[in-house]
């Protein structure tokens, strides 16, 4: 299945639009929730006969305190080969790096704590995306629905939900 963020495939002409298509996938079904929303996405185009997804999005929702889901979603076509042009075996692949990053072991840049009108909220330092920001009895921070996504790196890192980057949050 080719796959492609952009609303055409180098090399190929879009010949017949099939339908809008999704993937649902929640993170309690486990660590590659977001790949299976991307194969159930793929699936379901199989089944309209496309060969082919363009303007692909995927979000992830919090759902619960510890659960998300991965919505992946985009338009199913048929993708003729344009003759004469020079096709690949992987044309326009859809970076996932965003949706399957690994935690890395150099520390992630730190999110700024902004207090607007008596709530917390931690802004990602790339986009800008606010989330709120809850302190436990204890003194740690949190963002209701997310987890830790680095054991290693100490204090709380998430990624934005918005452009993917892995940042941490500060502790005040």
């Amino acid at each position: 299945m080719l796959i492609s963020a952009g609303e055409n495939i180098h090399g190929y002409k879009v010949s017949e639009y099939k339908d809008i298509v999704f993937g649902f996938c929640n993170s309690s079904e486990g660590a590659g929730f977001r790949q299976v929303a991307l194969k159930k996405m793929s699936e379901n185009a199989e089944k309209l006969g496309a060969n082919a997804i363009i303007n692909f999005k995927m979000e992830i929702y919090p759902v619960s305190s510890i659960a998300q889901e991965a919505t992946a979603y985009g338009n199913a076509v048929i993708a003729d080969p344009i003759d004469g042009a020079v096709q690949t075996e992987t044309p326009h692949k859809v970076n996932l790096e965003a949706y399957t990053r690994k935690p890395k072991t150099e520390e992630s840049p730190i999110g700024q704590i902004h207090d607007i009108n008596g709530f917390k909220f931690v802004v990602c330092p790339k986009c800008g995306t606010k989330y709120k920001v809850e302190t436990d009895k204890n003194g740690a921070v949190h963002i209701k629905g997310f987890d830790d996504v680095d054991d290693i790196e100490p204090g709380l890192q998430v990624f934005c939900l918005r452009c993917g980057t892995k940042f941490t949050v500060p502790e005040k």
